[in-house]
């Protein structure tokens, strides 16, 4: 099982990627968990609802599953790290308008300066950060072919 922190590492890199390519993509994502079965009367996972956006479709590919996703946004806003906006209701978590705030680029773009950054990023992040790796070659190896 990966760390949630792992998670949210690949999800904001994923974010950046978007945010630095087409903004408005990230803007126009929105995410709704359903997050409660009444008529089971019983808690359930997060599930997703529409997956028809290809930057949901991507998330569920770095995250491998709705519940990860979840996780992973929470502790990216709990750290400050994106701002989304969160509307619960009794059955259902909605998050939307996306953007990754100072804090988390500064994050990502600190690697490029030295060993200190590379290992706060770990420390962070749960992901390790090779010596002569630049922010290019970071998204490449983490993000795979979503890496275009």
């Amino acid at each position: 099982m990966k760390p949630i922190k792992t998670i949210a590492g690949k999800v904001l890199l994923y974010f950046y990627f978007v945010q630095r390519t087409d903004y408005a993509k990230l803007l126009d994502t929105v995410l709704n968990f359903q997050m409660r079965n009444f008529n089971e009367r019983v808690e359930t996972l997060p599930i997703l609802g529409s997956q028809d956006s290809s930057v949901i479709k991507n998330l569920l590919k770095v995250t491998d599953n709705a519940n990860n996703l979840y996780n992973g946004l929470r502790y990216l806003a709990d750290k400050a790290f994106i701002e989304m906006k969160y509307t619960p209701s009794r059955t259902n978590d909605h998050f939307s308008l996306f953007r990754v705030l100072p804090g988390g680029v500064d994050v990502i773009e600190a690697i490029e300066r030295g060993k200190e950054e590379k290992e706060e990023f770990y420390t962070t992040f749960n992901i390790k950060v090779a010596d002569k790796t630049d922010i290019e070659r970071l998204l490449e190896k983490q993000l795979g072919s979503l890496y275009k």
